[in-house]
């Protein structure tokens, strides 16, 4: 037997999915009150979050020395100088910790991007083998084509614009055409495989598909009907009232 609070979740959850997809045919309440339900329970669970690691943070190390005070209270003053967003007579000061944080997050990111995106790569293609022992046919062809397709789409962006292109250039730019169109195509699939992967989950939820429980399919049942009946109820109404004016 379901537990009453399980029973409830399980509604809400279906309702809210629901709601969310009922956009699917038009702007209307259902879907205004799902979208702000969701907002809200999403940013008032972020700040009880944040709060939360805010306290552990003085417990854990912030609070075991003066210097570790300091810097706590002076990390607190930038957050509360990030509120001044919402005056316009101090505006000013919310440029501070806006500084602050694009600057330390540009300067601690530009190290990793560098050494993952250009240093590793350079790395990475300077010690591939482009034959792999064992007959792993798969990932020397794969290495071949690394090999090869990688110095084509760099040296197409090189030559790019320039005046005096090698003769050879052209088969190289065909080549990093296909490379690249093959990578966003790729992409692009991934990105809609992901999207289909959510959905489907979504639906084997509302069809109470194991390990889902199997009370989401009658409370799909239920909510589907209360809103397409009052969604078409609504429209109705508003075409006899069109109609009669």
């Amino acid at each position: 037997m379901v537990e009453l609070i399980t029973l409830f979740g399980t509604y809400i959850a279906v309702f809210v999915t629901l709601g969310i997809f009922t956009i699917l045919y038009k702007e209307n309440p259902w879907y205004r009150i799902s979208e702000s339900l969701f907002l809200g329970l999403a940013v008032g669970y972020g700040v009880a979050q944040q709060m939360l690691f805010v306290r552990d943070q003085w417990a854990g190390q912030w609070s075991k020395s003066s210097i570790m005070m300091i810097g706590y209270f002076l990390a607190l003053l930038v957050g509360i100088m990030w509120y001044f967003r919402f005056s316009k007579k101090y505006f000013y000061i919310y440029r501070w910790p806006l500084a602050i944080i694009v600057g330390t997050g540009i300067g601690a990111s530009l190290r990793t991007v560098m050494i993952a995106q250009f240093l590793d790569q350079i790395r990475a293609q300077a010690l591939l083998n482009l034959w792999v022992p064992n007959n792993i046919w798969p990932t020397t062809i794969n290495n071949i084509c690394m090999f090869v397709m990688t110095p084509a789409v760099l040296l197409y962006f090189w030559f790019t614009g320039a005046d005096s292109r090698p003769g050879f250039m052209k088969y190289v730019d065909k080549l990093a055409r296909y490379t690249m169109m093959a990578g966003f195509g790729s992409a692009f699939g991934y990105t809609v495989l992901t999207r289909y992967s959510l959905f489907i989950g979504r639906a084997q939820f509302l069809l109470g598909i194991p390990p889902n429980l199997a009370e989401g399919y009658p409370a799909f049942i239920v909510m589907a009907l209360i809103m397409l009946a009052t969604m078409i109820g609504y429209d109705l109404m508003q075409k006899k009232k069109t109609t009669a004016v």
